[in-house]
């Protein structure tokens, strides 16, 4: 029997590492030989430090991630981006075969010379156009400041999506709650919660909350489709 190859991939936050609650839904579909690694854009700074850096800027577009405390931070998202570059580099040269970014944020220019690169958020936008078209479909994302990106990323699905916030960083889900019951009530037939942050916890606080359309994370969407190429 010939023995699988055994790929060495490194999960790469824009926030510090390591984030397994981010991974643990794409691990589920890995081949058990895989070489699992963390990196993150922040890693070594302090709170001041990544504020400074790469923190959130007036009129810019945003991001949320988390630091190793556990505290949320709110990011610049081209500061990100060039973050996410120069870290690619890195892994790559640390020996990655496969990085997956965990961030749903578009990043058009990232690169990388010779591992594979998985960017969740076309992952996600190109499933979500397959398998929900003629849907109406309610999309949650962390900050009321993201909504504006939010409506160009899904611009070309119909009908158009309706929009509401909730950070995955809560320290409930009454907020989520609140927002995925508003999509209902306005006739969602399904739901994504568009940011890395969102996982299995809260599509289960949504179902004990009694909402019964269909949850999407970027989590399972992503490990569902890297699972089989990496066998």
């Amino acid at each position: 029997m010939r023995r699988g190859i055994v790929h060495t991939l490194t999960f790469l936050t824009i926030g510090q590492a390591p984030r397994p609650d981010l991974s643990e839904a794409i691990e589920a579909h890995l081949p058990a030989a895989t070489r699992v690694r963390h990196a993150g854009v922040l890693d070594g700074l302090t709170r001041q430090e990544a504020e400074l850096r790469l923190g959130a800027a007036r009129g810019r577009a945003t991001l949320l991630s988390r630091l190793a405390d556990g505290g949320a931070v709110t990011l610049d998202a081209e500061a990100v981006e060039a973050g996410l570059r120069s870290r690619i580099e890195q892994v790559e040269e640390e020996g990655a075969d496969v990085v997956v970014l965990l961030c749903t944020g578009a990043f058009p220019g990232l690169r990388t010379r010779r591992a594979r690169l998985v960017e969740p958020d076309a992952l996600v936008t190109g499933y979500v156009g397959m398998v929900l078209r003629g849907s109406r479909v309610g999309i949650v994302v962390p900050l009321p400041a993201q909504i504006a990106e939010a409506r160009k990323k899904w611009r070309a699905f119909t009908p158009a999506p309706d929009f509401t916030t909730a950070s995955p960083y809560a320290e409930d889900d009454r907020a989520l709650c609140a927002a995925a019951r508003a999509h209902v009530d306005a006739g969602a037939n399904a739901l994504v919660l568009d940011c890395m942050g969102y996982g299995s916890r809260h599509r289960q606080a949504l179902r004990a909350a009694g909402v019964t359309v269909p949850v999407l994370t970027p989590g399972s969407v992503v490990g569902a489709a890297l699972g089989p190429l990496l066998s």
